[in-house]
């Protein structure tokens, strides 16, 4: 850990002033202030570094994210709506992988994407068949709770027509006569056939050290990662090697968790790097999937009932029943593990504010969460923040998905309180950002954008009213994020006494026009004050 002394900022010490200067010694934050505060501490091997006007931040926070999953879907055939734009660039990538692999290999590609990709169709396990015939091949869709599979697939899997729905939301998609579709919704119901897609042991370390990397990146330094997938015992090694370039919170499967028993309090060599601090539910499912749990229908559109297969009349569904999760929310509770849990629609949102309510009473310690909150109710927010349960917003669906929401699956109606993080904070709640990676790329100050901008990929607006301001969308991806991880005494501010992580970017967020803040360069991650 060096000594180091940043001058000349501004520097946002997001819960105080703006500063010129920062002291850092032993990975711990000693003065901020003025230059001469700074300079104060100075020893012969302090490093001092002029920033010459770009902009010193807190280490950037992403709550909510993926790297296990990412590391393993980034590393199937891309067809994302990010990268091909019609749906012949689709069908050539998949049947150049067809071509490309050996035979008998399983293939997996990851990201179509109906919305993005807009001439991509329906799909089914025949036009999979048509493009790969000889071969299993899964296609995850972008928001990853549908999966596309082939006939091969279908048999290597070792399904049937009489094959059950695997509960826990999981379904398998039949056709009036009863036949598999070879469409598959939600995660129980996948993993028959992503077990034939994990990476090798071998592989493992490398494709998640590469994905923290890509976070550093874009300036995170600590992320959350809500719902493990099997990728724990990398990343306690990454961190106890001293090779991780952020620092991880971990959020077991419900599953693990309740088999652990009470919550583990030693992680890895070094805890400040990884640790394990909570359990993750799935309430409800996607927007795109038909399975966000709604107090009225979809809407009947060609989008939803033709392309995205979403039925007709559908409200959505709970994976579980109230009662089951009442009992998994006791028992986590008892057990000391902080609980976020996936909730979508309305009545997804509202159900999971009466069940916390039943379990944690007057209790307001445990900072339990709401993911992603695509509608969450204005009543529903306040009682939320009665309970101290506080939201993360999966503000991205504005961004890339908010005209079709308003146009095709919601109505501008439902669609005008989409992700509604102003009246969140005007309830009170301490609220964060999240991109729910592999499910969109991470990017902080994107998020930060799109809260503050409320603007669309076509350049449209959603939900202006739900606006927040700059300062409170930097909190949102600091010191808020920090609190909700549980390390606000730690990181998040530029505080003496914190550690020292930072992202430096070349213009700070709160000094430019809204419209601008997509645009700031993230220059470098500092973590324990040393280049990430």
């Amino acid at each position: 850990m060096a000594d180091v002394v940043f001058l000349n900022g501004p520097i946002e010490t997001v819960t105080g002033p703006t500063v010129e200067a920062v002291a850092v010694r032993d990975g711990r934050i000693v003065a901020v202030g003025s230059a001469a505060d700074a300079l104060a501490t100075r020893t012969t091997s302090t490093e001092v570094i002029d920033l010459a006007g770009r902009a010193l931040l807190p280490g950037l926070i992403e709550p909510h994210t993926h790297p296990d999953l990412a590391a393993q879907m980034y590393a199937w055939v891309d067809v994302s709506g990010f990268t091909h734009s019609h749906v012949s660039g689709v069908e050539a990538a998949l049947r150049s992988a067809d071509e490309a692999a050996p035979a008998g290999q399983w293939i997996f590609a990851f990201g179509l994407d109906p919305i993005l990709t807009s001439d991509v169709g329906a799909w089914d396990r025949h036009r999979l068949d048509a493009l790969v015939p000889d071969r299993p091949v899964a296609v995850m869709v972008q928001s990853m709770h549908t999966l596309y599979v082939n006939s091969r697939a279908i048999e290597a899997a070792g399904l049937t027509d009489d094959t059950p729905d695997p509960g826990q939301g999981g379904h398998y998609g039949r056709d009036a006569a009863g036949h598999l579709t070879g469409r598959v919704e939600e995660q129980a119901a996948m993993l028959p056939f992503v077990i034939h897609g994990l990476p090798t042991p071998e592989a493992v370390d490398s494709m998640i050290a590469e994905q923290l990397d890509r976070y550093a990146a874009v300036g995170i330094t600590t992320l959350g990662m809500a719902g493990s997938f099997g990728g724990d015992e990398p990343l306690r090694r990454l961190a106890s090697s001293g090779a991780s370039p952020v620092r991880v919170v971990s959020y077991l499967r419900h599953e693990a968790a309740l088999a652990t028993g009470p919550l583990p309090r030693h992680d890895a060599d070094d805890p400040s790097r990884f640790r394990i601090a909570g359990a993750k539910l799935w309430y409800d499912g996607s927007p795109y999937t038909g399975t966000m749990l709604l107090d009225e229908p979809y809407l009947e559109t060609d989008l939803c009932c033709c392309t995205l297969g979403i039925e007709r009349g559908t409200r959505g569904r709970a994976n579980f029943e109230p009662g089951e999760v009442a009992e998994m929310l006791s028992t986590l509770h008892a057990d000391g593990w902080q609980v976020l849990t996936h909730a979508q629609g309305d009545r997804a949102c509202r159900e999971i504010v009466d069940l916390y309510a039943g379990v944690v009473g007057d209790d307001r310690s445990h900072r339990w969460r709401v993911e992603h909150c695509a509608l969450f109710g204005r009543d529903d927010l306040h009682r939320a923040a009665a309970i101290g349960a506080s939201p993360s917003f999966h503000v991205d669906h504005v961004r890339y998905y908010g005209p079709e929401l308003a146009a095709d699956l919601i109505g501008p109606e439902r669609a005008a309180g989409l992700m509604p993080i102003r009246s969140a904070i005007d309830a009170g709640h301490r609220v964060s950002l999240h991109a729910d990676s592999p499910m969109y790329p991470p990017g902080p100050l994107r998020l930060a954008a799109t809260a503050v901008t409320r603007r669309t990929r076509l350049g449209t607006t959603i939900a202006d009213d739900q606006a927040i301001t700059a300062e409170q969308a930097l909190r949102a991806v600091t010191i808020d994020a920090a609190w909700q991880l549980g390390l606000d005494r730690e990181v998040g501010s530029i505080e003496v006494g914190k550690r020292a992580d930072f992202t430096i970017v070349d213009r700070s967020p709160l000094r430019v026009d809204a419209s601008d803040i997509d645009g700031i360069h993230v220059e470098s991650t500092w973590v324990d004050g040393a280049l990430a």
